[in-house]
């Protein structure tokens, strides 16, 4: 282990076997992040993940798939059938020496090749178990198939999003899938301390619709008052101006409550007179009439640069930065400073710089490591780990269990 890896790797030692998808990856990737070992246990065939786009250089290849990637990095991968009794001894002979086993397929379906909770605990009575799924492993709409979209709406935060004056818009990527990875990861932490405490261990049960109403606008505001928020597209929902507002060459997002509205008005010396009445320090009526507020601060901003107006927010103390494309984030030198991007190489995609762990230890931001080739580890794995003969591989490769 390298130096980076030993003063970044919060939680190194521990095993980790993740047989998700889509659905659950991020969890897995997390976690390899805190510098777990994380195996990923794959059909055959692969990953059904490593056929979803956007693929490198637009050339649809398993080992192309940039989602893929992005999700796996750091991983190692063991093709594995766990259908076939053979296949299913080896994960079992896996567990044995696995502290986390981390899932994404329909409730039951483990259970029903024979590898439920209690039979994964009669090999390791202390693992920590982890199923992502849409609804949770029990109650009326625990079988209902589920995509991001989908966890969105249940959870209530689609209703909430978007411009008000049009349908609910769902954001892009599949944030109800990363969300609910965060609180599965969570839910590993704490595992894992009640573990090392209590020598036991635990099925985290992580659902995509109830992750989702935990955002305080869905859940909480109605079961407290009975309030639905309404769709405000990008205005703040309490406060203005609290927006995106138009620059010369994109957006730049200010938030300006009543603190920052007196600097607002001295670094934007010739603003409309009006905006000097004191009762525009009320931070509940100039919400009460934003789209004055956005108008007037609207013709301020369209006059610059958003760079530049943004330096100029700064100057001034006022929250205002540009909203950036994915170009601007790669080439910010705030992001380059702190060396969020490394370059990393890998047999198909080629050399490509791939963010890093969002946090940092010690000051140090952990190595990056590309995603693994479908079965890149079997050796390492069976031969090295389990102790099989390079012809009992060979033999499991002829009956397709790996």
């Amino acid at each position: 282990m390298t130096d980076i890896a030993q003063s970044t790797g919060l939680l190194p030692g521990y095993r980790v076997l993740d047989l998700t998808s889509s659905m659950g990856a991020l969890c897995g990737k997390l976690l390899c992040d805190l510098g777990m070992d994380v195996v990923k246990i794959e059909p055959p065939g692969g990953d059904p993940a490593r056929g979803e786009p956007p693929f490198a250089k637009g050339h649809a290849h398993r080992e192309g798939s940039l989602r893929f990637a992005y999700l796996n990095a750091g991983k190692r991968s063991l093709t594995l059938d766990i259908t076939q009794v053979p296949g299913r001894r080896l994960l079992l002979d896996l567990v044995e020496h696995t502290d986390v086993l981390i899932e994404d397929s329909s409730p039951g379906c483990l259970a029903g090749a024979d590898l439920g909770h209690e039979v994964l605990l009669e090999r390791q009575k202390k693992l920590i178990l982890v199923s992502v799924s849409g609804f949770g492993q029990d109650g009326p709409y625990a079988h209902y198939k589920t995509t991001d979209l989908i966890g969105n709406a249940m959870g209530g935060l689609l209703y909430i999003s978007g411009d008000p004056k049009m349908t609910p818009c769902n954001p892009p990527e599949t944030q109800s899938f990363y969300y609910t990875s965060l609180f599965a990861t969570y839910g590993v932490m704490l595992a894992l301390w009640q573990r090392e405490t209590r020598g036991i261990g635990a099925w985290i049960d992580a659902s995509v619709q109830a992750s989702m109403a935990l955002h305080e606008h869905v859940a909480f505001n109605y079961s407290a008052e009975g309030r639905v928020m309404k769709r405000a597209g990008s205005q703040h929902q309490h406060n203005a101006p609290a927006n995106l507002f138009q620059c010369k060459n994109g957006w730049i997002s200010l938030f300006v409550t009543q603190t920052h509205w007196p600097l607002l008005l001295k670094a934007w010396p010739d603003h409309d007179p009006e905006l000097d009445d004191p009762k525009w320090i009320n931070s509940n009526l100039r919400r009460q009439h934003a789209h004055y507020i956005n108008a007037q601060v609207t013709s301020f901003t369209s006059r610059f640069f958003k760079e530049d107006l943004a330096e100029l927010m700064q100057k001034h103390g006022i929250p205002g930065l540009p909203v950036n494309s994915p170009s601007d984030f790669m080439k910010d030198p705030h992001i380059q400073a702190r060396g969020f991007f490394a370059k990393v190489d890998h047999p198909v995609l080629g050399s490509f710089a791939q963010p890093g762990s969002p946090f940092m230890v010690n000051g140090q931001r952990g190595t990056a490591s590309a995603a693994p080739l479908l079965g890149q580890h079997n050796h390492d794995v069976l031969c090295g780990e389990l102790g099989l003969s390079a012809h009992d591989v060979a033999v499991l490769a002829t009956e397709k269990v790996i």
